[in-house]
């Protein structure tokens, strides 16, 4: 997967094509996109690596409708994944963050 793919899954999650229902994107799709944003290959996708993302391409506009400034929701969207606040995501972290959401 390449970084135009990392922006393919996470657009399905953040714009909530698919009605929602996140789902429907397979746990490998998940976890490959996951590999791809681990820079590093450390296992771990640490807050810089997240920032390097393409995650990151409409951030402006999103901070926007939930009334944030860019860096707020850019903590905010990385710290909803790290559900254990070890300052670092999973790829069992961001499988159930997609999970939760749908």
């Amino acid at each position: 997967m390449n970084k135009n793919n990392i922006t393919i899954v996470l657009a399905i999650f953040f714009t909530g094509i698919f009605g929602g229902c996140t789902a429907l994107i397979p746990d490998s799709m998940i976890t490959s996109a996951h590999q791809d944003m681990d820079l590093n290959h450390d296992g771990y996708i640490d807050y810089n690596e997240y920032l390097k993302s393409g995650s990151n391409e409409d951030v402006a506009e999103e901070a926007k409708e939930k009334g944030m400034t860019v860096e707020e929701y850019q903590k905010w969207d990385f710290e909803r994944a790290d559900a254990d606040r070890n300052g670092k995501v999973t790829a069992q972290e961001l499988i159930d963050l997609f999970r939760r959401e749908s």
